[in-house]
Order: structure tokens, then sequence, then C-alpha cells
């Protein structure tokens, strides 16, 4: 009876697929982000430019709702937001999410740091018993916010239109290109920010995919990566080796997706859409 039902919910949650409402999904969510997000970064104080993100932040998850509801309904809506949001899913999807893949990444920048040359503060290292304080607003209100959006949504629709390679191509440039407005403050391109963005963004459709269809674990994945670098410190770029855009994280995501894509070849074509709500 409990597979039974988690097939029923299955059916009644998975996102209308159409290029259409994808578009209304992308457009949304850059209307809303931009409404915010461009005001923080041209006029509004630096004291004050953190509360204008954190409502830009849920773009993604706010174009989400408001698309199902147009389309497929309040009854899919709810449906859709009880399934992503489920709790009751394996322990250690959660420490992995939040600990054990985070921490991978921040070990592999920092050892990719060091065998580049680069000289390290470990002084500048931020006390581990933070870790979560930090983690948890990431979270929930400045990185992790987005992903109800972007995996919730955004990557099941994708994965019945095209393959899951292709899938995590576009939806890689199109995230790069949401956070657009803040390429000055982050000190970069859109070019080297989505050098960095496209091969993380296969990093979260993988685990995403593994997550049971709810999207808590990738939550915590998408703000351990924010994080992790101030508990693991090692610059992102390294300009007295090579240039100002030479970035080091884009290095260990690149290398990651590959070896990612390479072992699990096949998951990335065809059509996996029941994967993520597999039981």
């Amino acid at each position: 009876m409990k597979d039974e039902n988690s097939k029923n919910l299955s059916k009644i949650v998975e996102p209308e697929a159409s290029w259409k409402t994808l578009g209304v999904f992308f457009g949304l969510a850059f209307v809303w982000t931009w409404a915010f997000m461009i005001p923080a970064v041209t006029f509004v104080p630096e004291n004050l430019r953190i509360f204008l993100i954190i409502f830009a932040a849920f773009g993604p998850f706010f174009a989400a709702m408001v698309t199902i509801r147009i389309f497929e309904g309040k009854e899919k809506l709810r449906g859709w937001l009880r399934m992503i949001f489920r709790f009751k899913i394996p322990w250690y999807l959660y420490l992995a999410g939040a600990f054990a893949i985070p921490i991978l990444i921040g070990a592999l920048q920092y050892l990719t740091y060091r065998v580049l040359g680069g000289n390290p503060d470990p002084g500048s290292a931020e006390p581990w018993y933070m870790y979560l304080f930090a983690l948890i607003p990431t979270m929930l209100l400045t990185g992790g916010n987005e992903e109800p959006g972007w995996r919730g949504y955004a990557l099941p629709v994708l994965n019945k239109l095209t393959t899951p390679l292709l899938a995590g191509l576009i939806l890689g440039v199109v995230h790069s290109l949401w956070h657009l407005p803040l390429m000055r403050d982050y000190q970069t391109n859109i070019f080297w920010y989505a050098f960095n963005l496209i091969p993380l963004t296969f990093l979260f459709n993988w685990f995403y995919q593994k997550s049971r269809g709810s999207i808590w674990p990738v939550m915590l994945f998408h703000a351990g990566t924010n994080v992790i670098g101030s508990f693991i410190p090692a610059p992102l770029n390294l300009p007295e080796i090579w240039n100002d855009f030479i970035a080091l994280r884009g290095i260990v995501y690149w290398l990651m997706a590959i070896v990612l894509i390479v072992v699990t070849w096949k998951n990335w074509f065809g059509d996996v859409k029941d994967k993520a709500l597999d039981q």
C-alpha cells in the first residue's frame, strides 16, 4: 500500500513538461529576482542590502509556485510542495548534503590550491563549531532557498524535454545568467562565473536525482558549497600564478563533474524523469 501511494503521489505532483511553462518559470524567476537584486547592488546601502538579497533569492521558488498554480492548479501545487519538502528520506542524504560533499569539495579546493603553488593562511579559517550557524541560514535564506525552483521544478521539466546532460547545461547557463547583477560584487564576469556554476549544476542535478524527490538534501548541499570556503580557506583565484580570472573552484567542479559523468554515463542520456521520484 505504501508503494502504491508513493506511485500515485508521483503521478499527481509531477510537473507539466512544456517549453512554454518552462519559459514562464524562467521569466518569472528573473523578473522577481532582479526586481530586488538590481536595487540592492546599485543604490541600497551595504548594511541593508542583505534584506533585498534574501527576497531576491526566493525568485526561483516563487516562480515555480506561480507557474504550477497558473498552468496546473491549486491541488497540483499543494501536492508538489508536499513532495519536495518531505523530511522522511534516508538520514545519510542529509549528512551527505550538509557535510560529506561540501567538505570533500573544500578539501579538493585546498589541495588544488596547494598543488598550484598557493600559500594559505590557516588563521583565516572560521572555527568548525560555527559551521551549522553558517549553513542553516544560508540554506533557508541566501542560496539553498533557490533549490525548490531550480532542482524541484526546472530540472524535472527539463529532464522530460531533453536529456539530463543537456538539461544540466541549460540549467547551468540560465542559473549563471540569473546571477548577472552580482558580477561586480563577486569581482568576476559572467564567463568565469558560468565556468564555476555549470559543472556545479551537474553535481546538484545528480544529487537531486538521488534525493528521492525531497529538496532538503540539495538545499543543504547548495548552502554547504557557499560556506565551506570560510572553514577550509583557499582563495578563488591565483593571480600571482595566472590571471585574475582563473577560478580555483571551477577547476575542482569541472574535475568532479567530468568524473561523475564518466562513472554514471548511462544516467545522463534518455528518459530519467521518474528517477527522482522513486521510493
